[in-house]
């Protein structure tokens, strides 16, 4: 991020201070079961590979989801007639950022939980580390999505600003304002 405007300080910061407390949180709600031996790790991980499965899964293909979105809302803003301004692709870049973080993550993840580790008994004295790796990787995950969230939000509310007559946004370059998209038909 080149720019010293205010997304790169606020919203980035929110951003990743949102998604760090949120992933905090989780991480020590689930590890609120207290210490875990080995013995009783693999109850819990098995407990825990359905909602490993559900998250990385749902963080893949949101993610995937939004990168195509937002390859669209790109394409869309470089043919506009409006000059926007480099916050516009500051967050579209935090945005592709985190989504491709979380594609990574939940693609670890996926294929950490494909794993039969319980037919495996050597493995059975490193129960309790898969536990806490997994537990770590889906409160990591959780703050990913919820950042993304929150990014998204960011950038949602500047663009319904352009549509908005009484509102100003920090997306649009120079002296132009919604009213400008007003006088052009709302867009036609």
């Amino acid at each position: 991020m080149t720019s010293e405007g205010p997304f790169a300080k606020q919203e980035i910061r929110g951003t990743l201070v949102g998604g760090g407390v949120a992933a905090l949180v989780m991480f020590f709600i689930i590890i609120g079961v207290g210490r875990v031996h080995s013995f009783e790790a693999l109850r819990l991980i098995e407990a825990a590979l359905p909602t490993a499965h559900f998250l990385g899964a749902a963080a893949v293909g949101g993610s995937v989801t939004v990168l195509a979105l937002l390859l669209t809302l790109l394409g869309l803003s470089l043919s506009s007639d409006f000059r926007f301004s480099d916050a516009l692709y500051e967050r579209a870049a935090f945005l592709t950022r985190l989504s491709v973080l979380a594609i990574m993550l939940g693609s670890l993840l996926l294929l950490a939980v494909a794993v039969p580790i319980e037919q495996v008994e050597d493995l059975a004295t490193y129960y309790a580390v898969f536990y806490y790796v997994l537990v770590g990787a889906l409160a990591i995950l959780g703050g990913l999505v919820i950042a993304i969230g929150v990014i998204i939000g960011f950038l949602l509310r500047g663009l319904i600003a352009i549509g908005h007559s009484e509102a100003e946004s920090d997306l649009l370059d120079g002296d132009q304002t919604g009213q400008d998209y007003e006088s052009r038909g709302k867009g036609a």
